[in-house]
């Protein structure tokens, strides 16, 4: 059986849009002013998939992808608190990178403090998360 994280729909349809659609098919009733949005369960694979659906798929490797799929599945299940699924606000806020050297260099981290692979990735990890998976890293933007 494969693993799932519970995550929202990525958008719900507007107000006038659903009324249109209600009306459109022969039925009229109100629709009450805070909407719930639907909710969906997905799988590992139609996480990983929602990037190339978003035309995003070149933004992570796909083991990138389940690297932050695995992620997000753990913060759901630490903090009892469903994520919404938004690939797009995940490219704006989440950088792959290939090593933490990279990383920290980008990011402003010079000397020699910060001149191996293991102190690149301490001085990351103290500003920021750090998501590792095998062939590189991705971190949440700061």
């Amino acid at each position: 059986m494969g693993r799932h994280c519970r995550i929202e729909r990525l958008a719900l349809t507007p107000r006038e849009s659903l009324s249109a659609r209600v009306a459109s098919g022969g039925e009229s009733f109100p629709i009450p002013d805070s909407i719930n949005p639907m909710k969906t369960t997905v799988s590992e694979f139609q996480f990983v998939d929602s990037f190339r659906l978003c035309g995003r798929e070149s933004q992570f490797t796909v083991p990138a992808r389940r690297a932050l799929f695995d992620h997000f599945e753990n913060i759901e299940q630490w903090t009892d608190t469903e994520i919404t699924l938004d690939p797009v606000g995940i490219c704006c806020e989440w950088a792959e990178y290939p090593s933490a050297l990279k990383a920290a260099h980008d990011y402003g981290s010079s000397g020699k403090e910060n001149d191996t692979e293991e102190a690149a990735l301490e001085w990351l990890q103290n500003r920021t998360q750090v998501v590792e998976f095998d062939g590189g890293l991705v971190i949440q933007q700061f």
